[in-house]
Parts: structure tokens; C-alpha cells; sequence
């Protein structure tokens, strides 16, 4: 079994690695018959690179993530400088973002979350902030000991922008774990995934009150409240009423039912990148 295993993952290795040296060696080859825009180029050299080490961690049983990551990071500008642009290097981790999170959305049931009982509310209001809490003091005490040299006491809230940083997870890595381990829908998993959310909205107010720390201005804040809920009653009322109805048709034509999907995905993208327009 192991062979049968290891031969497999040479067949799909197989699949990514030429193409990956013949794109990295022979650039000139992806100009072939005119000139390629830079972004596909970067696009393209980033998948394969990401499908060909994510096959060689998955089969050393590492997690496939840290693949990404790594190769990411030989392409890049500290790496072998096949993509250096930092336009496309923004424009292709955003959109990487974006898919990843809305594929962890897909795998996400709130019915079950909610039905895990009052644990995972209670520890998602208190963590953040007990934990904003713990940073505050432990970088005063680090200040009364003398440690931290003269930023940290020059500052007036380095302190509080310390505790806001240990106090967030990464959703997208943790949930990916999970779900490489089979534990997303466990009791943990749920538990951890609950946690998450309730993190993220946290970091979505810690995120909005920070430009105005210095100099609060109240409207601001509001506004970005006001932004944040009509989004999130646009995706709701937009959800129940059309998009389940949508995919029934459209579930019926199998190549429909991923288009239809990225299409909902970058419609609610859209609508967020522009609430500022809409809301003046």
C-alpha cells in the first residue's frame, strides 16, 4: 500500500515539475508567439509552484499550507525573483485570500457552532479582550523592569497595539489544519472554529477604532459600523432569497455550479471594496 502511495505521488508530482523548471529556466518560453501579461505569468509560476510542493508535503504528511507558504517564498523577491512585481504580488495574495476564506465559509455550519452551548460564546466576548488585557500589563511590567528600550516607553499606546497582536489567531491557518485533519466538524473543532469567528470580529472593530485612536472622531466609527452591517444584511437577504433559489437551476449544469459560486464570491468582494462609494 505504501508503494502503490508513493508511486502515486510521484504521478502527481510528475504532473507539476516539469512544467515548473521549464517555467523557471525558460522564461523567455512563456512569450512564445507574443508577449504574456506579467500578472498570468505570475499566476501560473505561483500554482505550479504551490501544486508542486503541495503534493511533496502532503505525502510527508506536512501540512499543505506551510507548502504555500514555502513556495511563495522561493519565487519571490527573497527567493529565486521569478515574481517580483508588488502589484501582482498584492493583486495574487488577495485573491488567494479571498478563495481560501470563502472556501472555509462553504465548510462552515453555524447551526452546529451555535448548538455547541454557551462555551463558545462566553470564551469568544471574554478571550480577546482578557487577552488584549494581559499584553497591556505585561508590557507595563516590561517598561517597570527596564525592558524594551525607549520605543516602546515613547509610545503612548504601544502597549495596547501589543496586546491586539498576541490576542489574534489565524483563521485561515487553524481552520485549514482542521480540515486537513479531518476535525472541523469534531466538538474541538467547532469549538476552536467558534473562537475564530468571534476573533474576527473583534479584529474587524480593533481595526475600525484604530485610525481614530489618536484623535477619535466618532462619525468615522460609526460609519464603518453602518458599512459592516448593511454588508452583512446584503449577503443574508441576497442568500436567502436568490442565491439558494440560483443554485438549484444551477447545480443542474455541473461546470455552471463554479462559476456560479466564484461569481457570488467576488459579487460580495465587490460590494465590500466599495461601500465607502456607496454609503457617500
Amino acid at each position: 500500500m505504501k508503494h502503490l502511495s508513493s508511486r502515486a505521488t510521484a504521478r502527481r508530482a510528475g504532473l507539476y515539475l516539469p512544467a515548473l523548471l521549464f517555467a523557471l529556466f525558460t522564461p523567455s518560453a512563456w512569450a512564445a508567439g507574443g508577449e504574456m501579461p506579467s500578472l498570468v505569468h505570475d499566476i501560473g509560476l505561483s500554482l505550479l509552484a504551490a501544486g508542486a510542493l503541495g503534493v511533496i508535503f502532503t505525502r510527508l504528511k506536512i501540512p499543505s499550507i506551510a507548502a504555500f507558504l514555502l513556495a511563495g517564498i522561493i519565487i519571490g523577491p527573497i527567493g529565486l525573483k521569478q515574481v517580483t512585481d508588488p502589484v501582482n504580488i498584492d493583486t495574487i495574495a488577495q485573491l488567494g485570500f479571498i478563495l481560501l476564506l470563502f472556501l472555509i465559509g462553504l465548510e462552515i455550519d453555524f447551526k452546529k457552532i451555535l448548538g455547541s452551548g454557551k462555551a463558545i460564546i462566553v470564551t469568544g466576548l471574554l478571550q480577546y479582550p482578557l487577552t488584549i488585557l494581559f499584553g497591556v500589563l505585561a508590557t507595563k511590567l516590561m517598561l517597570m523592569l527596564g525592558i524594551g528600550g525607549t520605543m516602546l516607553a515613547e509610545s503612548p499606546h504601544a502597549s495596547l497595539y501589543i496586546g491586539v497582536v498576541i490576542a489574534g489567531s489565524s483563521t485561515l491557518l487553524v481552520v485549514k489544519l482542521f480540515q486537513e485533519h479531518f476535525e472541523l466538524d469534531t466538538v474541538p473543532g467547532r469549538l476552536a472554529l467558534g473562537i475564530l469567528i468571534f476573533q474576527d470580529i473583534w479584529v474587524i472593530i480593533a481595526i475600525l477604532i484604530q485610525p481614530n485612536l489618536a484623535n477619535p472622531e466618532l462619525g468615522g466609527i460609526a460609519m464603518s459600523f453602518l458599512g459592516i452591517i448593511l454588508l452583512s444584511l446584503f449577503t443574508v437577504i441576497v442568500a436567502l432569497s436568490f442565491v439558494g433559489r440560483a443554485f438549484v437551476w444551477i447545480a443542474k449544469t455541473p461546470e455552471m455550479t463554479l462559476l456560479g459560486a466564484l461569481a457570488w464570491c467576488f459579487i460580495v468582494v465587490f460590494v465590500g471594496v466599495n461601500l465607502d462609494n456607496i454609503l457617500i
